[in-house]
């Protein structure tokens, strides 16, 4: 896309903040990929552990359908704020729970000490 290529070309632009210009300033089907939605992707599976910032927004952009870009980003950093959070996360009433190993695991020990 010419408009990504030119946004990163400039100074202090890299692909996080070209996709956020892009998918909020101009209506575009990019999918930015900030700490929230890392975190969610990566505990979900859909991004191998370590991967980069820069091999994420490679990775998810393309496997992520255009018409739901928006709303999934938001949708993921709300969930990302709230419920998967860095410090704490909330597996037992998170919604995905079924879909994640990073919960199932996580919970797990909360299970078994009975807590």
């Amino acid at each position: 896309m010419a408009a990504r290529t030119y946004l990163e070309s400039l100074p202090g632009v890299g692909p996080k903040t070209a996709a956020c210009v892009l998918t909020f300033a101009m209506g575009r089907a990019a999918f930015p990929v900030d700490t929230h939605v890392y975190r969610v992707a990566t505990r979900l599976g859909w991004l191998p552990a370590k991967t980069t910032a820069d091999a994420a927004h490679r990775l998810l952009g393309p496997i992520v359908p255009a018409d739901i870009r928006y709303d999934l980003h938001v949708a993921m950093i709300s969930h990302g704020r709230t419920t998967c959070r860095a410090q704490r996360p909330r597996c037992g009433a998170c919604v995905l729970h079924d879909l994640c190993a990073y919960g199932r695991e996580d919970v797990a020990p909360l299970r078994q000490s009975g807590t």
